[in-house]
């Protein structure tokens, strides 16, 4: 539900966050630009009060004057910053934070350049500009507040040059010369800034969905790859899969497990005279009753091929397979699935069941596991069928 309004988004010139997710755009940020926002706080810091050695240069005049302002808004604002990027949770505070210092910065300079008599204030007041490039480009979330911070910051400087200037004359409007192409171009890093991270989290997030629907197509895929279509248990690629990772667990963990060789008696004749329809069904039948005997976790019944089955036991004794075999034989009679065609005179679906451990002498491999419990399957074939064999 998400994709289209993402892809909607991302058509949009602006790339509008949808409201749903605001609050992983948040995240996405504080993950990727915290850091950069807590380092060009502190760069502001440290810039704004190393400019005191600057007035002594320029303004030597009020030169203890800015040592001291600036030393005591350090003091004042340094923690604070440092307290909120520890604990605020907001990250269009944190990206405000900068501008807002700034807006308070430039109030104190112009306020302290007011204060001297020296003849270069015309030509320093010049360095003002940095207020405004330093605020845009350390955005990184949000445009709009970003605008009203330059407004504030812009304002902050006009009044400050005007004062300076004693009015509106050449002289401010001179500054306005250089400073608004400085405003404007700083506006459209702020904002290229902002719309490169909504783009950036829009694909992001499209990306994540994407492989999230890749990696459930592929689980669907895997799952169909893996399961008889017709009865819904695993079928014998996946059976196999299976064994071999439990015959693995059984060595490593010193256990014994157990191998059931199932197959439907008769049921040939079952499918020449009720059809193959029917023979479905009773395949189904078959395999939700294997299914429904197995403690999930421990035992694992799968599709081995036609009308032959097989269960994996583990961990299990001798005592324990031959009381699920036996089980298993009887719930399948008392299914009483019609059979009116078997050859021995029986008139209901049985099963004859083979099965072996893999802690008998000569069982050295899974595949001689499946060797023995595929012989006594014949061998409880050849002793009258619907019963179980295990040695």
């Amino acid at each position: 539900m998400e994709h289209p309004l993402i892809e909607a988004a991302l058509a949009a010139r602006h790339a509008p966050i949808p409201p749903t997710l605001r609050s992983r755009f948040h995240a996405f940020h504080r993950a990727h630009n915290l850091r950069f926002l807590l380092v060009i706080n502190l760069l502001g810091q440290a810039a704004y009060f190393s400019y005191a050695l600057a007035d002594l240069l320029a303004v030597p005049d009020i030169a203890a004057l800015s040592l001291a302002t600036r030393t005591a808004f350090l003091l004042l604002t340094l923690p604070v910053v440092l307290l909120l990027f520890r604990r605020a949770r907001s990250m269009r505070l944190l990206d405000m934070l900068l501008p807002a210092l700034i807006t308070l910065a430039a109030l104190i300079w112009f306020e302290l350049l007011t204060h001297s008599r020296s003849p270069n204030v015309a030509t320093y007041q010049y360095a003002s500009v940095i207020f405004i490039v330093l605020a845009n480009l350390g955005v990184r979330v949000h445009y709009a507040p970003a605008l009203f911070w330059s407004l504030a910051i812009s304002a902050a400087t006009g009044q400050g040059v005007v004062r300076l200037a004693g009015g509106f004359n050449e002289a401010t409007l001179v500054f306005s010369l250089v400073y608004l192409p400085v405003l404007f171009f700083s506006l459209f890093i702020s904002w290229t800034a902002t719309h490169h991270g909504r783009r950036s989290f829009l694909l992001a997030q499209l990306d994540e969905l994407t492989l999230q629907e890749l990696l459930h197509a592929n689980g669907r895929l895997r799952t169909l790859a893996d399961t008889d279509a017709l009865t819904g248990l695993p079928n014998r690629r996946q059976f196999d899969a299976e064994a071999e990772r439990a015959w693995y667990h059984a060595r490593q963990r010193g256990h014994s497990l157990a191998l059931l060789m199932i197959d439907i008696d008769h049921f040939k004749p079952y499918n020449d005279h009720y059809g193959h329809p029917a023979g479905d069904a009773c395949l189904r039948r078959v395999a939700g009753l294997l299914a429904s005997h197995m403690r999930e976790g421990e035992y694992l019944a799968g599709r081995w091929g036609g009308e032959e089955f097989a269960v994996l036991l583990t961990p299990a004794g001798p005592e324990l397979a031959a009381t699920v075999a036996q089980r298993l034989v009887d719930a399948v009679a008392q299914l009483a699935i019609p059979h009116g065609h078997r050859p021995d005179g029986s008139d209901v679906v049985t099963f004859s069941i083979g099965g072996a451990l893999s802690s008998e002498p000569g069982v050295a491999s899974l595949a001689m596991l499946v060797e023995r419990s595929d012989a006594r399957l014949y061998q409880a074939k050849r002793s009258g069928r619907g019963r179980a064999v295990m040695g």
